[in-house]
């Protein structure tokens, strides 16, 4: 019966500290990141990606659908969990899969936490997120409305 019960013991504290750090990048990260969406700026959503890194071919994506109503100020905002390399990238489409908005400026080179979307069409839009170089990584998109 000892025998038993050590084996089930040490199974019961691996679990245990097995579920609290995948916590961090769930939980914990959506908390954090929603309290940055700034003050003028209401929760409505989370988007939550947890990738691994590319293989052979193209990066891994993940892909949310929402519906969003004409004449609604939205902000996107990003966060990025720091126990992953991954630095995320949160793009917008239209249903037309036009790109209507993104945290990274491909242009410039420059990373933006957030942006704004004055929508003009209820309709429903595409939420992509991946990550640079197709690094694994776990990130969270809050989506909020602006007052």
């Amino acid at each position: 019966m000892k025998k038993l019960l050590i084996p089930f013991i040490f199974l019961l504290v691996l679990t245990t500290f097995s579920i609290d750090s995948k916590a961090q990048c769930n939980d914990q990260l959506v908390n954090d990141c929603a309290l940055n969406v700034g003050d003028n700026a209401t929760y409505i959503k989370d988007f939550r990606a947890r990738l691994k890194g590319a293989r052979k071919g193209s990066a891994p994506i993940a892909n949310f659908s929402i519906v969003l109503n004409k004449q609604t100020h939205y902000r996107f905002t990003v966060c990025n969990a720091i126990e992953f390399e991954g630095e995320a990238v949160l793009q917008l489409y239209d249903e037309n899969n036009n790109m209507i908005g993104s945290t990274f400026d491909l242009a410039k080179g420059k990373d933006y936490k957030a942006f704004d979307f004055m929508c003009r069409k209820t309709s429903t839009y595409k939420v992509y997120i991946s990550f640079k170089g197709g690094l694994e990584g776990c990130a969270v998109g809050i989506l909020s409305m602006v007052r």
